[in-house]
C-alpha cells in the first residue's frame, strides 16, 4: 500500500523535527535569544561554519560536476571506484584524515584553516553529487551541444545551453543537500577541529553535556534559531528558487 510513496516517511521526518522544536522552545526565553546577539563564541562558530560549509559545497560541486560530465558516456570500474567513500561513514573518513593528514603542514587536523575537515568531506561528499547527476547528464540530448557548436558557439555557452539548463536545478538540489549537512554537522569538526572556535554543530553539543545546567537554554535557543534557518533556506529554495531554474530549463527567462 505505501510502496513508493514517499509521505509516510515525510510526515513522520517532519513530526520528529516539529516535535524536537517545540521541546527547544519551551525551553527557552526571549533573554535566551537576545544573549545569542552579544555572544562572540556564537558567532565566531557561525561564521566558522559558514566558510566550512560553503566551501565544501562548492568544491564538492565542482569536482562532482566535472565527474559526472566525464564519466556521463563511460561507466566500468569508475564509477565503483567512486562509490568506495560512500560506503566509509563520516567518522571513518575523519579517522582517515588524521591517519593520513598528521604530518602535512597546514592540512593536518586541528589546523586553524580547517583545510582537513574541507577535504574530508570533499571526500565524502563529490561522490554523491556524482551519483546524484550522473543519471541527469545520461538523459541529456546531446544534439544541442551540437547545435551549439554548428551556430558558432563557444564551449562555454555550448556547454551552458546544451547541459547547463537541465542540470541546474538537480545541481543546486544536491549542493542544499550537502551545504545543510556540514552546516550543523558535529563528527568530523569533532575529531579534526580546533578548540576555538569550534563550528556550530560542536559548540552546541558541548553546551549541552557539558553539566552545567544554566548553558542548556543556550543550547536549545541556538538549536531553534539553526532549524529556523534552515526551514527559511528550505523555502526559499522550493518557492523561489525552483521556479526560477524550471523557467530556465524551459528556455522562458523573465
Amino acid at each position: 500500500m505505501w510502496r513508493g510513496n514517499p509521505y509516510p516517511a515525510v510526515f513522520l521526518i517532519a513530526g520528529m523535527v516539529l516535535y524536537g522544536l517545540f521541546i527547544s522552545v519551551s525551553m527557552t526565553t526571549v533573554a535566551d535569544y537576545r544573549a545569542l546577539l552579544s555572544d562572540t563564541v556564537f558567532l565566531e562558530s557561525i561564521v566558522l561554519s559558514l566558510y566550512v560549509a560553503l566551501s565544501s559545497t562548492l568544491l564538492s560541486l565542482g569536482i562532482g560536476v566535472g565527474l559526472a560530465q566525464f564519466f556521463s558516456r563511460r561507466g566500468g570500474i569508475a564509477e565503483q571506484i567512486l562509490a568506495l567513500p560512500l560506503f566509509i561513514p563520516h567518522l571513518g573518513a575523519a579517522y582517515l584524515a588524521i591517519l593520513y593528514f598528521s604530518n602535512v603542514p597546514m592540512i593536518g587536523p586541528h589546523e586553524t584553516n580547517h583545510f582537513s575537515i574541507i577535504l574530508t568531506y570533499v571526500y565524502k561528499e563529490t561522490p554523491f553529487i556524482f551519483f546524484y547527476l550522473i543519471p541527469v547528464f545520461r538523459r541529456l540530448d546531446h544534439r544541442y551541444e551540437e547545435l551549439g557548436q554548428l551556430l558558432g558557439l563557444s564551449r562555454i555557452h555550448r556547454f551552458w545551453h546544451g547541459k547547463g539548463v537541465f542540470i541546474l536545478f538537480p545541481a543546486l538540489e544536491a549542493s542544499f543537500i550537502v551545504f545543510a549537512f556540514v552546516l550543523f554537522a558535529y563528527e568530523v569538526p569533532a575529531l579534526l577541529g580546533v578548540t576555538y572556535p569550534k563550528m556550530i554543530g560542536v559548540y552546541v553539543f558541548d553546551l549541552y553535556t557539558q553539566g552545567d545546567l544554566s548553558q542548556q537554554p543556550t543550547a536549545f535557543a541556538i538549536s531553534v534559531v539553526l532549524t529556523t534557518l534552515l526551514f527559511m533556506m528550505l523555502a526559499v529554495f522550493t518557492w523561489w528558487i525552483r521556479p526560477i531554474t524550471e523557467r530556465i530549463s524551459k528556455g522562458r527567462i523573465e
